[in-house]
């Protein structure tokens, strides 16, 4: 199996809050998924265009992973809110094997940050959801404007990534 690891957004076109950047925090988090995904024997590949806008980022990142030869795309991202209380992480899908791989992505990832009433998210909208030819998911790994979970997405990026990469596991040991 292999793995398209996308950090969403160019650096500094995403969510800010608590003195955190998105894409600072989400390069991190690809990072130690990237060695989670390795440790269970995973080939994975992070996408990063930070240099570009954040449209071209997004365009970038759907060509590279239409070129590879990806079974799963995941795209990282922290949500932003104006109500501070606003928390939790969930994850995005649109297709029914993305459904399944959003759930099992989503039952740790939201054990470590819950808040949310929904933990998966039809979203027919995001380009790289609808765009790439693999299955692909999108997962809001919190809220950056919270500081509870801005806490977490800055100090527990190697629990955040062990979450998806328990989720991607289960995936591939069903559909592998």
């Amino acid at each position: 199996m292999k793995v398209a690891i996308d950090v969403g957004h160019a650096s500094g076109t995403g969510a800010r809050g608590n003195g955190l950047e998105e894409h600072e925090e989400c390069t991190g988090i690809a990072r130690q998924l990237h060695q989670a995904l390795t440790a269970r024997g995973i080939e994975s590949v992070i996408i990063d265009n930070p240099q570009l806008g954040n449209r071209e980022d997004l365009n970038e990142a759907i060509r590279e992973v239409n070129a590879g030869d990806y079974e799963l795309a995941v795209s990282l991202h922290c949500d932003c809110s104006d109500n501070a209380s606003a928390r939790g992480a969930h994850v995005c899908y649109v297709s029914s094997a993305g459904a399944r791989c959003a759930a099992l992505i989503a039952e740790p990832l939201c054990r470590l940050l819950p808040g949310r009433a929904m933990t998966t998210v039809y979203r027919g909208n995001l380009a790289i959801l609808t765009r790439t030819r693999c299955v692909a998911v999108l997962c809001e790994c919190g809220f950056i404007s919270n500081v509870v979970d801005a806490g977490v997405i800055h100090n527990e990026k190697a629990k955040i990534a062990e979450c998806i990469a328990a989720g991607i596991q289960a995936w591939s040991s069903v559909n592998g």
